[in-house]
């Protein structure tokens, strides 16, 4: 995984962030973002968008295809993250920087990040409503991606986790060997889809409830819950 960036505070963490993200390839433009399997025709990711979801393992399932694609990604705010868990359902840890905490300038961190990135996910980070609708202009300019664990501003899209239903545990006794949830897309205030997932199936993969012989052939490695 590429080193993370230890916490700090206000220029010194900026300075720290501009520094290591000197060290890395340039990022390239992109016209569109891919999604992971077992969420295409349900949501895509449109550069220049934010998103909001309910749970750190849905955030990270929205991650791994842009990741999978050769993307780079950082993780704000996340003081535990499931990296194992990250790797497994798709996200490249060697082209991933993580900040564990954003300091006392989120918002220069954060558009010092959307500057050379082309995934920024964050966690319990919060801006006013005028550096909100900067960064918002500054994801459109750099065609960049924001993926907010909770609630965030202004965002294209919310998505959330309903009704989970594990298996596994039969009259009290046994382990917990798979989960399906159904996924809801929320646009504008209505639901405008929504997917029954295994979010892990018994192989520990994350997968649409019914899916395809390609739809499982197309999945990789397995992810450990994590949110």
């Amino acid at each position: 995984m590429s080193p993370s960036v230890p916490a700090a505070t206000g220029a010194t963490l900026v300075d720290d962030l501009r520094a290591q993200i000197g060290r890395m390839q340039g990022r390239p433009s992109v016209l569109s973002m891919p999604t992971h399997p077992a969420l295409e025709g349900l949501i895509s990711l449109q550069p220049g968008g934010s998103y909001c979801v309910d749970a750190t393992s849905l955030a990270l399932l929205l991650m791994a295809g842009p990741s999978r694609d050769g993307a780079w990604c950082a993780m704000v705010g996340t003081e535990r993250v499931g990296f194992e868990a990250a790797a497994a359902v798709g996200v490249d840890l060697d082209r991933t920087v993580w900040v564990p905490d954003a300091g006392a300038d989120p918002a220069s961190v954060l558009g010092a990040l959307v500057d050379a990135v082309g995934v920024v996910m964050v966690d319990r980070v919060t801006l006013p409503e005028r550096e909100v609708a900067r960064l918002r202009a500054r994801l459109h300019r750099r065609q960049g991606v924001l993926i907010a664990v909770g609630d965030w501003p202004r965002a294209d899209a919310r998505l959330r986790l309903r009704d989970p239903a594990w298996t596994g545990v039969q009259d009290g006794h046994g382990h917990l060997v798979a989960r399906q949830v159904t996924l809801e897309v929320e646009r504008g205030g209505r639901v405008t889809g929504s997917r029954r997932l295994w979010f892990p199936d018994r192989e520990l993969h994350v997968a649409p409830v019914g899916g395809s012989t390609v739809e499982r052939a197309v999945r990789r490695g397995p992810i450990e819950v994590a949110g």
